[in-house]
């Protein structure tokens, strides 16, 4: 949440936890920005597969503000996705 970072509160800590565990994994990324250019999301990509996991479709899906009917679409079909390669 601050200047072109994860969440601190929740999503950070949480990255914390699952890093040392998701390798090997297939990981889709979603958030909601309100300013900024989504540098945020490429530093998340890039840590996810400085992890040894991979990002579903090779980007999160990154809105600005709430979602969109085509941004909902577009998570349902990366967690469609997901659901085919376990």
């Amino acid at each position: 949440m601050g200047a072109e970072q994860l969440e601190e509160g929740e999503m950070e800590p949480y990255m914390c936890d699952i890093e040392g565990v998701i390798s090997g994994k297939q990981v889709v990324l979603f958030g909601s920005y309100g300013w900024g250019n989504q540098e945020w999301m490429r530093d998340w990509e890039a840590r996810i597969q400085s992890a040894g996991a991979t990002v579903v479709n090779g980007e999160g899906i990154a809105v600005n503000g709430a979602p969109t009917p085509d941004i909902e679409e577009a998570c349902k079909d990366a967690g469609r996705t997901l659901a085919s390669l376990s």
